[in-house]
């Protein structure tokens, strides 16, 4: 289940909305903590360089003493105490919130170095400017820049709890729209499901949005009521024209048999059998497309009822055990109780079937039983005899289909098209497989495991 999702559409368009947020975001406060930095570095430059001019002003205006008795005042004041100023060059240094002068070379622009504070500890990281005095004097002012460690963690944390936010916000944007993505197309499919199974009157449902999905909806609707059409005008033709023969083919059985009470006994007589018994096929034939196409059209009347299937299929194999001992076959029933909303004339019929044809192509053993399955029940007829290949398979539930080995025997090629349009007709399916010596299974496309006749319906 979780391999599927990850493999989903819409697991792929949560993850790269996800990640999309998630690096927008965080390129967002990257960009801004790029913007705050230039603006503390313009803003502490400033300081210095206001620190830097107000200590010229006192150099010029009164010399070394006015400077170093200006770096005193600062010393002794509750200035910034980022702010740090050291003057050497005559005797002892005079430092204000520095533990020693750090060597700065004279420039116009700050540089960074590495200065010790006068709180002590290891040398912190700092923005300093230098002058050289006419007087020898070596002049540095500068600001610590140790505390952009908390600006970092700061902006960690905050990095962090966007992360967060965006990551929230992504997936439950993502979840939603694959939501919507998901239910759309599922609906979709379904329909496509639907059509697919017979079912022509199925449409897609549009949403009024207009999108791509209620364009792919109007296209796929237009080409079922193509399909529909075609299809109801297919089955039209096909039940008028088998009911249109019918009369024909009565009379001309009618006079066949005239014919055979005026006739004697010897060739002209076998001639007539064989011609009655061709009529008898012919009639047969036209009656099961008649039937097959009231069935496919949704005609015939309602009858569905509660239905236990297991009884029906015992009543079944009770009524064909005489037949099966007849022909040297052993006709085993069993199953498990379950209730399917049937026409149980229908399904009568649709067993009644699937036990002739394995009476007719199958072995010495024919098992019928039914099958519990996910809300539905299984009705199976598996014989041991040749059984059908993979490959054809799916062409013998088409009308009028004859394989090869069926040639040889009576038949209208319908039987197996009838029994899948009642599936159909009960909302159920219907397939053919392998037989597996009496176990649910498909051993693939050899014939040596016979042959097994699933009628899946679904429990009420």
């Amino acid at each position: 289940m979780l391999r599927r999702l990850a493999s989903s559409t819409v697991a792929r368009l949560i993850a790269a909305i996800f990640v999309l947020q998630v690096i927008s975001g965080g390129a967002a406060i990257g960009l801004l903590r790029a913007k705050m930095l230039q603006v503390i570095d313009l803003d502490r430059t400033r300081q210095i360089v206001d620190l830097r001019n107000e200590l010229l002003g006192a150099f010029y205006a009164g010399g070394y003493r006015e400077l170093a008795s200006a770096v005193a005042e600062r010393r002794g004041s509750v200035s910034d105490p980022l702010l740090f100023v050291a003057v050497s060059g005559h005797g002892k240094p005079v430092l204000s919130h520095l533990a020693a002068v750090p060597q700065v070379a004279a420039g116009d622009r700050p540089v960074r170095i590495r200065a010790y504070h006068a709180s002590g500890g290891p040398p912190a990281e700092a923005l300093a400017l230098a002058a050289d005095l006419a007087d020898g004097t070596h002049l540095v002012v500068g600001i610590l820049t140790t505390p952009d460690r908390h600006f970092d963690l700061a902006f960690v944390e905050a990095l962090a709890l966007v992360i967060v936010l965006t990551a929230g916000l992504a997936l439950g944007g993502a979840m939603l729209t694959g939501l919507v993505v998901s239910r759309r197309a599922h609906a979709i499919a379904e329909t496509a499901e639907a059509l697919a199974a017979g079912n022509f009157a199925a449409r897609v449902e549009s949403s009024g949005f207009g999108d791509g999905f209620d364009h792919l909806g109007r296209q796929i609707n237009l080409m079922a009521e193509r399909i529909d059409g075609l299809v109801s005008e297919l089955q039209s033709v096909a039940g008028g024209l088998a009911h249109d023969l019918r009369s024909p083919v009565a009379r001309l059985r009618a006079a066949i048999e005239t014919a055979q009470a005026a006739v004697p006994e010897g060739a002209a007589q076998d001639a007539l059998q064989l011609a009655l018994s061709d009529a008898e096929v012919l009639e047969a034939m036209l009656a099961a497309a008649l039937e097959l196409a009231r069935l496919e059209s949704g005609a015939m009347a309602d009858r569905r009822a509660p239905l236990e299937v297991r009884a029906l299929v015992l009543d079944l194999a009770e009524l064909y055990e005489p037949l099966a001992e007849q022909t040297g076959v052993e006709l085993v029933a069993s199953g498990v109780p379950a209730t399917v909303l049937g026409d149980r004339e229908l399904l009568s019929r649709a067993l009644a079937n699937l036990i002739d044809n394995a009476l007719k192509y199958g072995g010495g053993r024919i098992m019928v039983r039914t099958v519990p399955a996910e809300e539905a029940v299984v009705i199976e007829v598996e014989d041991d005899g040749r059984g059908i290949p993979a490959a054809d398979r799916e062409r013998a539930l088409e009308r009028f289909t004859r394989l090869d080995n069926a040639r040889t025997r009576p038949g209208a090629g319908l039987g197996l098209a009838t029994v899948a349009a009642i599936a159909r007709l009960h909302g159920g399916s219907f397939s053919l497989g392998s037989g597996d010596g009496g176990r649910v299974g498909d051993a693939g496309g050899g014939q040596a495991g016979g042959l097994v006749a699933r009628l899946r319906l679904p429990l009420v």
